[in-house]
């Protein structure tokens, strides 16, 4: 069968033919998956870069095999025709090309292939037409028509296999287009006889010579084309590659976005939706139907907001209709907050709970709607906002809140028999219930109150505790009978005792009351008036309950011009000392003075100690002044002739301080007198009021050698455990034994026991106030160590050059 094809050929060029049309059809067949490949007008280029190699291909695989053809005598070639032969192969098969690489499917693609097969014939015949013979080929028709229809069928079948993708179907494809093209040409140089031809002697022609050179030129230029086509194979196949690793990357990325997003949206405290143009749902989180109160399978994906809110309306409760009226209520609200720029609203679902919506535009009609459970945060907020207006101990209202409620009962005042009673409370013995029990006990004790008064309280009564054991209450009343009653409840809360463990603690308080709008109609003012009142009631003994008084008033401004210049004073140097002789009882020598303070104030004249001393308390004073007093008084000792002990009394609040002790090693320190000549003299007031340490700075201060008397002796009511507690090195009788002493059998039973509770402990007592010949012969007689008062001297400077030999007289 192949020699029959092949008869009449030389072998080695046919073989060449073969070779060239390989090349050609691969470089058609790799070109043209480049065209598909390309987009815009590059497709078009590829698509004539393609033809033109397919065109040149064939057309040079033609004339190599007619080379190969030995009919018998040389061959020459028709211009015209042949140049003809060129461009037929060239245009139809790029018109085949064109519509494989336009293609759509399947259909499109064999439909090229057979164009281009069309073009193989018409190129052929039209090559066989270009041969300058004299006399007819006779053709065999069947043959003739097979060659065609070969060549159709078989480039047909090249062009289907381009559906596929790799180097194997592209060789598979261009070995198909190879057997297409020398299929036809050799089936049809079968079908012709050249038994009666001759060559021709006119017209313009090719000969043999010059048509190798061409079809050398054409074969070299399909070799490019077909070393193009590989170079753009394998740079297609690595950007295919890359391509494809970029896609597989990409792939990853989106799976893994993927993941975190479904991962994210899964655990998102908040539910969220995405909503269409229309308002269908899109996607959802799981979170968003549980908090809507959907089931775990319910699928709400293409459902109407209206209806995803009737349907969450039904599962908390409501009625059908209800539901429908209150989803689309709802519903119309939201649209009108989207088309205006999103924004969120607070949603109440139930009485203790509430959802934040939150709804933000995501484009072209579209937006997305968060849902957030902020019931446990609103109850947070109440609970912090209840923390900021109440004390976290008794959970009273605190003074934030308490100034509130005064200023808008205030306010509320209105006709003349409307009253505001604001009413201040301190405890007594608070103190002593915190010391003798601890913190604890106090603490309980608190709390019991506070349940108490919370007990009795009527509608527009409060009571607040503004800090420590001080207490106010607020009562709106149009007759005194009702703040009485009110009064008497706050009265039986704080006087019934209260258990504590296994005892029994027993607190009692004072009371001040200040009215509006009578006593003022500023709730400054009136807080201060009522602190005023207060102020009064503890100081009395008999009465528990006071009200204010305008003189309150005044005697406040007094104590705050008194306490103004008291630092005046301080700063001005504007103090002087006096001194009072001690002496001993037995002896009548001078054992010592007490410094004692005096003050001049400006246009006032002298002011008693026991007036300015209390006030110098008040306002801090005391510190500076007991400073004052102390370096000054040392200062002066230290230039006496006489080594004379001087007793400097020490108030509570300097005795509170641990600096006291510092102070006086440096004034001894400065003042070069010796700690033996120094006596400071404490209260049992100043050492109960810190007990712990008092008595600490006390034995610090007898550590630097400086003696400590106990001053009033006798007047409060744990002096003989004050005594007991720490080691004085004297007793001052209080003065006020001695008015009686010299009449009154028990005045003198009780100092004759002081006196004997001194020298049993071996103590030396001082009996204050002493002003007879009488009172002082009564100490004589009962055994008193020493003594002062104006029989022995009264206080003032002391000149020693006017001195006797015992220290009586004075300037």
């Amino acid at each position: 069968m192949i020699e029959f094809f092949l008869r009449g050929h030389d072998l080695p060029l046919v073989l060449l033919a073969a070779a060239v049309c390989l090349i050609a059809a691969y470089a058609c067949i790799g070109l043209m998956q480049h065209a598909r490949r390309a987009s815009g007008r590059m497709r078009h280029v590829w698509n004539a870069v393609s033809a033109l190699s397919v065109g040149l291909g064939i057309w040079a695989t033609h004339f190599i095999a007619i080379l190969a053809f030995r009919p018998g005598f040389a061959l020459s070639y028709d211009l015209g025709l042949t140049a003809l032969s060129l461009l037929i192969a060239i245009l139809v098969c790029g018109t085949g090309i064109g519509l494989a690489v336009h293609s759509r499917g399947r259909i499109d693609r064999i439909l090229g292939g057979a164009t281009v097969g069309v073009g193989i014939s018409a190129m052929h015949y039209t090559g066989i037409a270009a041969l300058m013979l004299e006399g007819d080929i006779i053709w065999q028709s069947g043959a003739a028509t097979l060659s065609v229809l070969a060549g159709m069928a078989l480039a047909a079948l090249s062009f289907a296999a381009t559906l596929r993708q790799g180097w194997r179907w592209n060789l598979a494809a261009a070995g198909l287009l190879t057997a297409a093209i020398c299929a036809l040409h050799f089936t049809a140089m079968a079908a012709a006889d050249f038994s009666n031809c001759l060559p021709a002697t006119e017209g313009a022609e090719l000969d043999s010579g010059l048509m190798s050179v061409i079809v050398a030129l054409i074969s070299i230029l399909v070799l490019a084309a077909a070393i193009g086509s590989l170079v753009l194979d394998e740079a297609d196949n690595r950007r295919t590659a890359r391509e494809a690793a970029r896609r597989a990357a990409d792939a990853r990325r989106v799976a893994e976005a993927n993941d975190r997003l479904n991962l994210a949206l899964a655990h998102m405290g908040q539910g969220l939706a995405l909503f269409d143009r229309d308002g269908a749902l899109q996607l959802h989180n799981q979170r968003l139907a549980d908090l809507l109160g959907f089931s775990m399978d319910a699928n709400l994906i293409g459902t109407s907001l209206a209806e995803i809110l009737r349907r969450s309306h039904l599962a908390f409760g409501l009625a059908a209709d209800e539901a429908g009226y209150r989803a689309a209520e709802l519903a119309g609200q939201y649209r009108q907050l989207i088309d205006e720029g999103g924004g969120e609203i607070v949603q109440p679902i139930s009485d203790d709970r509430a959802f934040r919506v939150r709804h933000s535009p995501a484009g072209d009609g579209a937006w997305i709607t968060t849902v957030e459970d902020i019931s446990e945060s609103r109850r947070n907020a109440a609970a912090i906002t209840h923390l900021a207006h109440h004390d976290s101990l008794t959970g009273l209202p605190n003074r934030i809140r308490f100034g509130q409620v005064l200023a808008a009962g205030l306010q509320a005042l209105g006709s003349p028999e409307e009253k505001l009673a604001i009413v201040a409370l301190d405890l007594d013995r608070f103190k002593d219930i915190n010391d003798g029990h601890g913190h604890a006990a106090g603490d309980h004790v608190l709390r019991v109150l506070a349940e108490r008064f919370a007990a009795f309280l009527k509608d527009g009564e409060v009571l607040a505790r503004l800090g420590g054991d001080e207490f106010a209450a607020i009562k709106p009343f149009t007759n005194m009978t009702a703040l009485r009653d009110f009064l008497g409840r706050i009265e039986q809360a704080i006087n019934s005792r209260i258990a504590y463990g296994e005892g029994m603690l027993v607190v009692g308080g004072s009371i001040g009351v200040a009215i509006a709008p009578d006593d003022g109609v500023d709730a400054s003012k009136l807080l201060n008036n009522a602190d005023l009142a207060l102020y009064r009631a503890k100081a009395e003994f008999d009465q528990r309950i006071c009200y204010y008084e305008r003189e309150m008033d005044e005697a406040s401004r007094q104590r705050r011009a008194i306490a103004k210049d008291l630092w005046v004073a301080v700063e001005t140097n504007g103090f002087h000392l006096a001194y009072q002789v001690q002496k001993s009882v037995t002896t009548g020598e001078t054992t010592g003075y007490e410094v004692l303070l005096r003050w001049n104030r400006p246009g006032h004249g002298p002011v008693p100690p026991g007036e300015f001393i209390p006030i110098a308390e008040e306002c801090g004073a005391i510190n500076a002044i007991g400073a004052w007093v102390l370096a000054n008084a040392c200062r002066e000792a230290a230039t006496w002739p006489e080594p004379h002990k001087i007793a400097v009394n020490v108030s509570g609040l300097q005795l509170a301080q641990l600096e006291l002790v510092d102070l006086v090693k440096m004034v001894l320190d400065q003042t070069g007198l010796a700690p033996s000549r120094l006596e400071l003299e404490v209260t049992e007031t100043a050492i109960i009021s810190d007990r712990k340490r008092a008595l600490l700075v006390l034995n610090q201060i007898k550590a630097l050698g400086v003696s400590v008397a106990i001053d009033d002796f006798g007047t409060g009511y744990s002096s003989l455990d004050i005594l007991r507690s720490f080691p004085f090195d004297k007793i001052k009788l209080d003065r006020s034994f001695m008015t009686e002493v010299e009449r009154d059998e028990q005045a003198k039973a009780i100092v004759r026991a002081i006196l004997a509770l001194g020298k049993s402990l071996s103590v030396p007592v001082l009996a204050e106030g002493v002003e007879t010949t009488e009172q002082l012969n009564v100490l004589r007689a009962e055994g008193c160590t020493e003594a002062q008062g104006f029989l022995l001297g009264r206080p003032g400077t002391i000149n020693w050059q006017q001195l006797d030999g015992d220290g009586r007289r004075f300037a």
